[in-house]
């Protein structure tokens, strides 16, 4: 059984490995930071161009959407009023 000063020694001694570990891990993940910033504001007009027609083609879509949904509130209507008739004319 280890006494109480070389179980702290070693839980110390672990911990300054943790923390050295620590430490080059933070290096390492702010330059991938760095390279993503410097990467995200130098996109290729090709990308961009392609993202532009994406969101025009979206909303295209939603527009046309947006009509298929009138057009169904409507038919609905007509179909209420269809069977109203229906159940008032017997």
């Amino acid at each position: 059984m280890l006494e109480v000063r070389e179980h702290r020694r070693v839980l110390s001694s672990l911990r300054e490995t943790k923390g050295r570990a620590l430490g080059v891990h933070r290096q390492e993940i702010d330059e991938v930071r760095r390279n993503w910033r410097r990467a995200r504001g130098a996109r290729p007009a090709t990308h961009r161009t392609v993202l532009e027609e994406e969101r025009a083609g979206m909303r295209r879509l939603a527009g046309q959407h947006r009509t298929m949904l009138a057009q169904n509130r409507w038919l609905l209507a007509l179909a209420d009023r269809l069977q109203e008739r229906l159940g008032s004319a017997r």
